[in-house]
């Protein structure tokens, strides 16, 4: 069964899933916001203090928290594109955008390139996502090494030509531009008043924490597989334990598989859309579908024949 015959199954399943409300939707936002600033104040207080072993694993566990939130904020960017967030669709865009805003980047040039990805998975000549980050080899069959070189990348830090990135023009209009323009002034003035607090609750998580994540979640989603060639193999879900997975892939981001099936499904509805699926015997029979994260290396015994043809 190809992704298209799954979709034909379960449109009417999925068809008007409730998105959130204005209140909630402005909410959530404003959570991960308040989140973020709070660890950051949080951090400042303890790096203000003599330092000990203790407050030390602190601010490296805040610095990694804050990357976390900045994840979620960039899940929302990913959910307004498809206009999935809030049931009002203006808010899709200003929220969106302020999210993006945040991370440096323009939320209609996001867009843009998503929609490219979803149309094109693994096609690195029109899939406008992945073309960005061909070099580090998504695509790749997954073994032992290879699986060992995606965990070493960040560490050397080659993934931060592709993964970090500023956006400062005004594709979303002149108040986002000088919005971005004010929070690196603001940055540039923390480092001058509260050095250490820039460093280790801006910058680090910003630069290397953040990257990280979404460098490693891009692995989850469709290293070994993205040129599978049909949306049901070439992405995978990441079944992680629910603590793992409300930190690591807020906004249920765990569920990429499904999402690809069924990018109209708003984000909160993921899981309970999966279990849905999981009825289906196709769905079920696929390792990128049910298997367990620690099996990522396992390909599927379609891809297998076609990896010896």
């Amino acid at each position: 069964m190809s992704a298209k015959q799954l979709r034909q199954r379960f449109l009417r399943t999925f068809r008007g899933m409730s998105k959130y409300r204005r209140t909630t939707a402005w909410g959530i936002f404003s959570a991960y916001v308040l989140q973020i600033a709070g660890s950051i104040g949080l951090g400042h207080y303890l790096l203000s203090e003599p330092v000990t072993a203790l407050s030390g694993a602190a601010v490296v566990l805040l610095g990694m928290f804050i990357a976390t939130r900045l994840r979620g904020l960039n899940n929302i960017v990913h959910e307004c594109s498809h206009a999935t967030f809030s049931e009002n669709l203006h808010d899709n865009t200003v929220i969106g955008s302020l999210s993006a805003s945040i991370g440096l980047g323009c939320f209609r040039d996001y867009r843009d390139e998503h929609m490219t990805h979803h149309a094109n998975v693994g096609d690195y000549e029109n899939d406008l996502d992945l073309q960005g980050i061909e070099a580090l080899r998504i695509d790749e069959a997954l073994s032992p090494r290879v699986i060992l070189r995606h965990a070493v990348t960040p560490f050397i830090l080659r993934h931060l030509p592709y993964y970090l990135r500023a956006n400062f023009t005004a594709g979303d209009g002149r108040g986002y531009q000088a919005f971005k323009i004010g929070l690196v002034v603001a940055t540039a003035l923390l480092a001058v008043v509260a050095p250490l607090t820039a460093i280790f609750m801006v910058i680090i998580p910003f630069a290397f924490f953040y990257t990280t994540l979404n460098y490693w979640t891009d692995c989850f989603d469709h290293a070994g597989i993205s040129m599978s060639g049909d949306d049901l193999d070439s992405s995978r879900n990441v079944l992680a334990p629910w603590l793992l997975r409300v930190i690591f892939f807020p906004r249920n981001d765990s569920y990429h598989l499904v999402h690809h099936l069924f990018p109209q499904v708003p984000a909160r509805h993921l899981p309970q859309t999966h279990k849905t699926l999981c009825a289906d015997e196709i769905y079920q029979a696929k390792d990128n579908a049910v298997r367990p994260f620690w099996k990522l290396g396992k390909h599927t015994s379609e891809e297998k024949v076609r990896r010896t043809m």
